[in-house]
């Protein structure tokens, strides 16, 4: 199953004011959140492909504001529509080969295919929970090298490295450890003097988180997988490690 029928499958099993994994939000604002996001990307692009000069991503509370107030059967139509536009929007810029910026990053039509995939998997986490198909999702190889990638040049999102590295005021001079999966590359997290995220063959050099693939990848976007990292090799920097990791 792709992440838009598993997204959407997992959206007829919950009711609009459900709560969600996401701190705050129902059912009802996380949709919200994805058809704001969508409608901005496809805005986007679409102004590039005319010829428009670009304009900075409207921020989160601008963007979704006339979402969050709408009726929810209208919403999930809004859903519909938007997602086809964004769908048309990110093929046409394929097929013209050009970038466009969103969020700090310049993403090709791949690039914006592969963040939307990203959020669905991760949206639907949040709306139903850890499961087979959530895992077999979370775990693509791809989805964590966007996040890597993402995560470091998306500076003004609030899951980027940039701004969760600040909030590790504590962490000494040059502090950086590894998250490791099985049969996987490392991803080597930088807190201090510039934080990044970066794959890596596996090495012994710094600290070393082991977890699965999919809870890799929760714990890079900032959720606290359902199950505990293992961090048994280094178990003096599990605090610190914890507050560069989880929002």
């Amino acid at each position: 199953m792709d992440e838009t029928n598993a997204f959407l499958h997992a959206l007829t099993t919950r009711e609009p004011d459900d709560p969600t994994a996401c701190d705050g939000w129902r059912v009802r604002d996380l949709v919200a959140h994805i058809v704001a996001g969508a409608k901005e990307e496809a805005e986007l692009i679409e102004d590039a492909l005319r010829g428009v000069p670009g304009r900075p991503t409207r921020p989160f509370p601008e963007r979704e504001a006339a979402y969050a107030a709408m009726p929810y059967p209208e919403l999930l139509s809004a859903l519909a529509l938007e997602g086809v536009r964004l769908n048309a929007a990110v093929q046409a810029l394929a097929a013209a080969g050009g970038t466009v910026e969103f969020t700090g990053a310049l993403m090709t039509g791949a690039d914006f295919r592969m963040h939307g995939r990203s959020e669905l998997a991760l949206h639907r986490r949040d709306l139903v929970g850890d499961d087979e198909v959530g895992r077999c999702l979370l775990a693509q190889p791809e989805l964590t090298a966007h996040a890597v990638k993402v995560l470091t040049v998306m500076s003004t999102l609030q899951e980027s490295i940039a701004t969760r590295a600040a909030r590790a005021a504590g962490a000494p001079a040059g502090f950086a450890f590894r998250m490791r999966s099985p049969g996987r590359d490392d991803v080597v997290v930088r807190v201090a003097p510039t934080p990044s995220l970066q794959t890596a063959p596996p090495g012994d050099e710094l600290p070393v988180v082991l977890c699965s693939a999919a809870d890799r990848l929760l714990a890079l976007w900032g959720r606290r997988p359902a199950g505990e990292l293992d961090m048994s090799r280094n178990p003096d920097v599990r605090a610190l490690v914890e507050s560069v990791l989880y929002l």
